[in-house]
């Protein structure tokens, strides 16, 4: 293990979750209302059949009212992560109802098994992941917060859904990053295990 890249990661993880902390509860709330139109904009989230959404926890970008919106729209099967362990599970949810407060204080699914999400359900069905992170970078760079939740879940994903890319290449899997400007930098470090989303939404664009 590199000490001194991981000493630089979270220097840079500390540096941009400043920035992003420094934005006021107004800004965000515009910030994250910007993001979520040109998200929803964009002709891979208008054509996603399943959504795996995330909670937004502490200064993240809003993800609040975009799952409401997709829960009342009640069109596309909507998705939303648990910890378990040191990994992430997606339950199935419905309503906002089904959130409870869990791992760090972050709003969570009830877990039930019958809602596990198994990667067999996305076969034959375009899905859109949408990732949290600290850091990005423009050649799609991402950081997270150190505990490596999102780039496990991610390469498992990929692993899953190759063989069915290659009996169904019609069929997708995006995983979209949202951030705020002020947390893209230069370049994001990264180390073998790190995963690039496809592209990152931000409040003024996209970054493919």
């Amino acid at each position: 293990m590199d000490h001194n890249l991981l000493k630089g990661k979270q220097e840079l993880r500390n540096k941009y979750l400043a920035y992003r902390n420094e934005l006021s509860l107004k800004e965000r709330r515009e910030k994250s209302s910007r993001i979520r139109e040109v998200l929803t904009r964009e002709e891979a989230y208008r054509q996603a059949q399943v959504i795996l959404v995330y909670m937004d926890y502490r200064s993240e970008v809003i993800t609040t009212e975009l799952t409401e919106g997709l829960l009342a729209e009640g069109a596309r099967q909507v998705f939303a992560p648990k910890v378990e362990g040191m990994d992430i599970v997606f339950y199935e949810v419905s309503s906002m109802e089904d959130f409870s407060e869990g791992y760090q204080g972050i709003r969570e699914p009830s877990g039930s098994d019958d809602r596990r999400l198994k990667i067999e359900q996305l076969k034959g069905k375009n899905t859109l992941v949408l990732v949290p992170g600290a850091v990005f970078d423009r050649e799609r760079g991402r950081m997270g917060y150190g505990k490596g939740f999102y780039d496990r879940f991610l390469k498992r994903l990929d692993a899953a859904c190759e063989k069915e890319r290659e009996n169904d290449p019609e069929t997708w899997v995006c995983s979209v990053a949202l951030a705020f400007d002020c947390q893209i930098a230069k370049r994001v470090l990264m180390e073998d295990h790190d995963r690039r989303v496809d592209m990152i939404v931000t409040e003024t664009g996209v970054i493919r």
